[in-house]
């Protein structure tokens, strides 16, 4: 039964990158996902239901529009069957292989893998945008994070989401708040963005080609004073440090409440279903928090440090989206084990200068990926200094 699960897996994940070829292409283009239907980028002709299945249709055409024998990138055939095999892959590890502790049977468990399966799926779509335009596409990483919060505030609490304190569950809600209002500040004006003012972020031409293939950071010269708009950025974060931390001081300072809410939210307690949603969701959120907050302090640290705009706003949407779905262990391990790629990749590069410089995302993501498969292992090795939970 676990191989026919395979099979469907691979088939369902061929089918995924079908549509992340869309939105690979569209989305950056600010083009609709649905409307037209799939149609030849060369002719514009609708293509075919038939013409339209999954690496079977590629290979039948031998690569070519039906319509106008026009050349179909290798791309699209390549990004189905990468997807297909993630899928897979990430179903294998985890019910046949075993690779992870704790994963549970299907049946109990598959909201989990639903939520793991679109995060790497949406990773995978925004490491190619990444590669060939340096952005990230936030719609995606928005949509994975909302996948998270919502799988596991239903679902409950899962042995892959490491638990959090009732304590934490209310700083994350206070954080979440002062998160809305801040953004709502920013929608009314009351609130700039940062860099608003400065001209479009200049690109260099890749030595081999001459195309345009690296966005700059913003700097002095692009108009703005990169130190003080990220203090922007700094203001943004002020109201959900400071109700995350006054909520904290409540508690402290109101005997009685911290009772109500550790009450409120224990598993034994009156309302032990409620009590484990709100737990689980919360451990979510926190991740979601604690994913964002590892990337946005470097930029802003590092910005003011060295006055010019220090990593992107694509990687803080990344890491959050990375902890919303697996909770604030994951993507704290990717952070730190992200740059040992990026710098291979340059090790790489040096030796051999013909090839392209490339961005931060698609390393999160590979050790996102990395983290996810063999966390046990990492935990293991760790805990001689951190004390991690294994099996989480």
């Amino acid at each position: 039964m676990e191989w026919v699960w395979l099979i469907f897996m691979l088939i369902i994940g061929a089918c995924v990158g079908s549509f992340l070829n869309v939105v690979i292409y569209r989305l950056p283009r600010g083009e609709s996902l649905l409307f037209p239907g799939s149609h030849c980028p060369s002719c514009g002709r609708a293509i075919r239901w038939y013409d339209n299945v999954p690496l079977l249709s590629w290979l039948m055409l031998r690569g070519r529009c039906r319509q106008c024998k026009t050349r179909i990138s290798t791309r699209y055939p390549l990004i189905e069957a990468i997807t297909a095999v993630l899928v897979a892959g990430l179903f294998a590890c985890y019910y046949i292989l075993e690779i992870r502790e704790g994963v549970g049977p299907w049946e109990d468990s598959w909201p989990m893998f639903v939520a793991h399966a679109a995060l790497v799926c949406g990773l995978l779509a925004c490491a190619m945008v990444d590669i060939d335009l340096w952005m990230i596409p936030l719609e995606v990483m928005w949509f994975c994070s909302l996948v998270g919060l919502v799988v596991w505030s239903a679902n409950g609490p899962h042995p892959f989401l490491p638990a959090i304190s009732p304590e934490v569950v209310g700083m994350s809600v206070a954080a979440g708040i002062g998160l809305a209002f801040s953004i709502w500040l920013v929608s009314r004006g009351f609130l700039l963005r940062s860099f608003a003012d400065a001209s479009d972020k200049p690109f260099l031409a890749d030595e081999q080609t001459g195309e345009q293939a690296k966005s700059v950071a913003f700097t002095a010269e692009s108009g703005v004073n990169p130190r003080k708009e990220i203090l922007r950025e700094a203001l943004f974060l002020a109201p959900p440090v400071v109700l995350a931390f006054a909520f904290l001081g409540a508690l402290e300072l109101l005997p009685a409440l911290g009772r109500a809410w550790t009450g409120w939210l224990d598993p034994q307690g009156a309302h032990p279903t409620l009590a484990a949603h709100m737990l689980a969701g919360g451990a979510a959120l926190f991740g979601y928090l604690i994913g964002g907050l590892w990337v946005w302090g470097i930029r802003i640290l590092g910005t003011l440090g060295f006055g010019k705009e220090a990593m992107g706003m694509g990687d803080v949407h990344i890491l959050a989206a990375v902890g919303a779905v697996t909770g604030w262990i994951v993507p704290s391990l990717a952070f730190f084990v992200a740059p040992f790629f990026a710098l291979l990749w340059a090790l790489w590069l040096f030796l051999n200068r013909n090839q392209r410089e490339m961005p931060y995302g698609p390393w999160l993501a590979v050790a996102t990926l990395l983290v996810m498969l063999f966390y046990d292992g990492i935990a293991e090795m760790l805990q001689i200094y951190l004390a991690l939970p294994a099996g989480n």
